[in-house]
Protein backbone atom coordinates (compact mmCIF):
# COMPACT_ATOMS: atom_id res chain seq x y z
CA UNK A 1 0.00 0.00 0.00
CA UNK A 2 1.22 3.47 -0.85
CA UNK A 3 0.24 6.80 0.59
CA UNK A 4 -1.71 8.97 -1.85
CA UNK A 5 1.12 11.47 -1.33
CA UNK A 6 3.92 9.03 -2.24
CA UNK A 7 6.21 10.47 -4.92
CA UNK A 8 5.38 7.56 -7.24
CA UNK A 9 1.70 8.57 -7.42
CA UNK A 10 1.94 12.28 -6.63
CA UNK A 11 1.88 13.48 -10.26
CA UNK A 12 -1.44 12.04 -11.41
CA UNK A 13 -0.97 13.00 -15.10
CA UNK A 14 2.46 11.33 -15.30
CA UNK A 15 1.10 8.34 -13.39
CA UNK A 16 -1.59 7.82 -16.03
CA UNK A 17 0.78 8.39 -18.94
CA UNK A 18 3.59 6.12 -17.73
CA UNK A 19 1.72 3.40 -15.88
CA UNK A 20 -1.82 3.62 -17.29
CA UNK A 21 -3.00 3.90 -13.69
CA UNK A 22 -5.98 6.15 -12.97
CA UNK A 23 -6.01 7.62 -9.48
CA UNK A 24 -7.79 10.50 -7.81
CA UNK A 25 -7.78 11.36 -4.12
CA UNK A 26 -11.51 11.49 -3.48
CA UNK A 27 -11.75 12.83 0.05
CA UNK A 28 -13.12 16.15 -1.18
CA UNK A 29 -15.76 14.59 -3.42
CA UNK A 30 -19.29 13.93 -2.18
CA UNK A 31 -19.61 10.31 -1.06
CA UNK A 32 -22.01 9.49 -3.90
CA UNK A 33 -19.40 10.61 -6.45
CA UNK A 34 -16.51 8.53 -5.11
CA UNK A 35 -15.25 5.64 -7.18
CA UNK A 36 -12.62 4.12 -4.87
CA UNK A 37 -13.29 5.61 -1.42
CA UNK A 38 -12.53 8.52 0.87
CA UNK A 39 -8.76 7.93 1.16
CA UNK A 40 -8.01 4.97 -1.10
CA UNK A 41 -4.46 3.63 -0.96
CA UNK A 42 -2.75 2.64 -4.22
CA UNK A 43 -1.56 -0.98 -4.29
CA UNK A 44 1.95 -1.59 -5.62
CA UNK A 45 2.80 -5.24 -6.28
CA UNK A 46 6.32 -5.77 -7.54
CA UNK A 47 6.79 -3.07 -10.16
CA UNK A 48 3.09 -2.68 -11.06
CA UNK A 49 0.26 -0.62 -9.65
CA UNK A 50 -2.55 -3.15 -9.52
CA UNK A 51 -5.42 -1.64 -7.53
CA UNK A 52 -6.63 0.47 -4.64
CA UNK A 53 -7.73 -0.20 -1.06
CA UNK A 54 -10.51 1.69 0.69
CA UNK A 55 -9.87 1.31 4.41
CA UNK A 56 -10.47 3.26 7.62
CA UNK A 57 -8.46 3.32 10.83
CA UNK A 58 -10.72 3.97 13.82
CA UNK A 59 -8.49 4.46 16.83
CA UNK A 60 -11.40 5.04 19.20
CA UNK A 61 -12.84 1.59 18.39
CA UNK A 62 -9.41 0.04 17.87
CA UNK A 63 -10.30 -1.23 14.41
CA UNK A 64 -8.88 -1.12 10.90
CA UNK A 65 -11.80 -1.69 8.52
CA UNK A 66 -11.30 -2.66 4.89
CA UNK A 67 -14.34 -1.43 2.98
CA UNK A 68 -13.17 -2.52 -0.48
CA UNK A 69 -10.21 -3.79 -2.46
CA UNK A 70 -10.46 -2.51 -6.03
CA UNK A 71 -8.64 -4.67 -8.59
CA UNK A 72 -7.47 -2.62 -11.58
CA UNK A 73 -6.25 -5.88 -13.07
CA UNK A 74 -7.58 -9.29 -12.02
CA UNK A 75 -5.60 -10.44 -8.98
CA UNK A 76 -3.93 -13.81 -9.01
CA UNK A 77 -4.16 -15.86 -5.84
CA UNK A 78 -0.60 -14.73 -5.04
CA UNK A 79 -1.46 -11.03 -5.38
CA UNK A 80 -4.64 -11.46 -3.28
CA UNK A 81 -2.64 -13.15 -0.50
CA UNK A 82 0.05 -10.45 -0.64
CA UNK A 83 -2.53 -7.64 -0.43
CA UNK A 84 -4.35 -9.27 2.48
CA UNK A 85 -1.06 -9.95 4.28
CA UNK A 86 -0.05 -6.31 3.86
CA UNK A 87 -3.42 -5.12 5.15
CA UNK A 88 -3.07 -7.32 8.23
CA UNK A 89 0.49 -6.05 8.74
CA UNK A 90 -0.69 -2.45 8.42
CA UNK A 91 -3.44 -3.04 10.98
CA UNK A 92 -0.91 -4.65 13.32
CA UNK A 93 1.58 -1.80 12.85
CA UNK A 94 -1.23 0.63 13.75
CA UNK A 95 -2.10 -1.58 16.78
CA UNK A 96 -5.63 -2.04 15.41
CA UNK A 97 -7.82 -5.11 14.88
CA UNK A 98 -8.46 -5.82 11.18
CA UNK A 99 -12.09 -6.01 10.03
CA UNK A 100 -13.51 -6.79 6.61
CA UNK A 101 -10.67 -9.09 5.52
CA UNK A 102 -11.62 -12.53 4.33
Amino acid sequence: MLSPFDRLVHDRVRLEELFEYAYVLEMYKPKANRRWGYFALPILHGDRLVGKVDATADRRRGTFTVHAVHEDVPFTAQVSRAVHDELRDLASWLSLTPEGLR
